[in-house]
């Protein structure tokens, strides 16, 4: 599996390598792809996650057709694990009116060499190796107008899931010291209960009465 993926033979050990994780991380109650179909799927994430850029995630978003000929559309998405992502992933789908018939997040171990070519799914846990995450989905049909709008909000929502992550340890200390800061003590109370778990931060900045903002983090 060492050979870039532009050689066939690596495009079919990397495919059927996909399509085992893929199958593996179906749900219970899922409904199991046919042989055909989770070969289809395999070869589809692996185009979108074939070449990426540093920690750029990667998205592919197609119309195809099913066993018994109905149209319907399919999304990878290829990113950095990472807190939030799924959710985020579905909440902007749906917001765009279309319900999601199926969602499939493997989470993989992987290589990829200095251009950024996916060059090994590793097998096991593979401690140590760099996880990525690969989202599937699919959706009821959409025209090529909502397609693009999905695709644009989709990067936008990466991007912001990417902020908020980067930014949550600085965000959890300004908490902690916005709290410590609160004379009112039930007020530094429900600050501490928000940090300790309980509240997702997206976000946080100084405001000043003179409208001037300062410390922005996150979203």
């Amino acid at each position: 599996m060492n050979a870039k993926p532009a050689d066939h033979g690596a495009d079919q050990q990397l495919s059927q390598a996909l399509a085992q994780r893929i199958a593996a991380a179906l749900l219970p109650g899922d409904q199991p792809f046919t042989s055909e179909a989770l070969a289809s799927v395999a070869d589809f994430v692996l185009a979108a996650a074939a070449t990426r850029q540093g920690s750029e995630p990667a998205l592919a978003i197609e119309t195809v057709s099913g066993a018994a000929g109905e149209r319907f559309m399919r999304i990878a998405v290829i990113n950095d694990d990472m807190p939030f992502l799924v959710d985020s992933i579905a909440t902007t789908i749906a917001a765009h009116g279309l319900a999601i018939d199926r969602l499939v997040h493997p989470v993989l171990p992987v290589r990829r060499d200095g251009d950024g070519r996916l060059t090994q799914v590793v097998d096991g846990e593979a401690a140590g190796e760099k996880r990525e995450s690969m989202v599937y989905l699919e959706t009821e049909r959409a025209d090529a107008k909502v397609r693009r709008q999905v695709e644009h909000a989709l990067e936008a929502t990466l991007a912001d899931v990417r902020a908020a992550v980067a930014d949550w340890p600085a965000m959890q200390q300004a908490m902690a010291q916005d709290a410590d800061a609160c004379t009112d003590s039930e007020g530094a109370a429900l600050l501490r209960w928000f940090k300790d778990g309980m509240l997702t931060q997206l976000g946080h900045l100084v405001r000043r009465r003179d409208g001037s903002q300062t410390g922005a983090l996150g979203i």
